[in-house]
């Protein structure tokens, strides 16, 4: 209704910019349906036009509404007082990209003192990949999710249930706690909306990032996520 609204101004302005004041009076129902349909044919462009931006325009609203509610998300990060950039990361456990880019994240971060890094539990690549994000959102109540992040981030191969509780067991966590946690209807309501923002920005892969208001898909090298910071902070 408002793409029918909106083009139906566009052409309204054009015809009555097209008339003269001595005119309008004259102009009815049936004459402003026949100039439309007149404007209509000659002017195809136009309404294309009226159409492209009306979905660039819904485009991104969509976008800035999805990150509107991934900022309200209380996901787990390494966050500084004195941050003035924000990185956020979709990643997924059995991810090799996810993997090779842990290390360009903690250079940057050792680097610069004025960035956060949000770390997004995205799996989509295995039910395996589930239980590892499900388990390391868990970890939270017992305060060590970096640690428990990284050390899974460190694990070579796939991603599985042994690993994960190896992994626990190995960083200090307490596992009976752990499994009971990782269960509890918040920690999937947290990862069903980490889904549903990732819908709505059209992320179908991994590892992702937002810095901004601007999508990064693909791993990021070192020179190119620095380029990007600077940019971003002179914007």
């Amino acid at each position: 209704m408002k793409k029918i609204i909106s083009i139906y101004i566009t052409i309204l302005t054009f015809l009555f910019l097209s008339v003269s004041p001595s005119q309008t009076h004259e102009i009815n129902k049936d004459k402003i349906e026949t100039i439309i349909k007149d404007f209509l044919k000659k002017n195809p462009e136009l309404i294309k036009s009226a159409l492209d931006n009306y979905k660039i325009s819904m485009k991104n609203k969509k976008k800035q509404n999805a990150i509107r509610l991934l900022n309200n998300l209380k996901n787990p990060g390494i966050f500084r007082k004195q941050a003035d950039v924000t990185i956020y990361e979709f990643f997924d456990y059995n991810c090799g990209y996810c993997k090779l880019v842990v290390k360009t994240i903690m250079d940057v971060l050792s680097e610069d003192e004025k960035i956060n890094i949000v770390f997004v539990e995205f799996p989509i690549l295995s039910e395996q990949s589930y239980i590892a994000a499900k388990a390391a959102l868990a970890s939270k109540k017992q305060n060590n999710y970096n640690k428990f992040h990284l050390s899974l981030m460190k694990i070579k191969g796939r991603v599985n249930e042994e690993k994960i509780f190896s992994t626990a067991k190995k960083i200090g966590l307490d596992i009976n706690k752990l499994k009971i946690d990782m269960n509890k209807p918040e920690i999937e309501q947290q990862l069903l909306k980490n889904r549903e923002i990732a819908k709505l920005l059209n992320l179908n892969g991994t590892p992702a990032f937002i810095i901004g208001d601007i999508i990064y898909p693909g791993a990021l090298e070192l020179d190119n996520l620095k380029e990007i910071i600077k940019k971003f902070r002179e914007s």
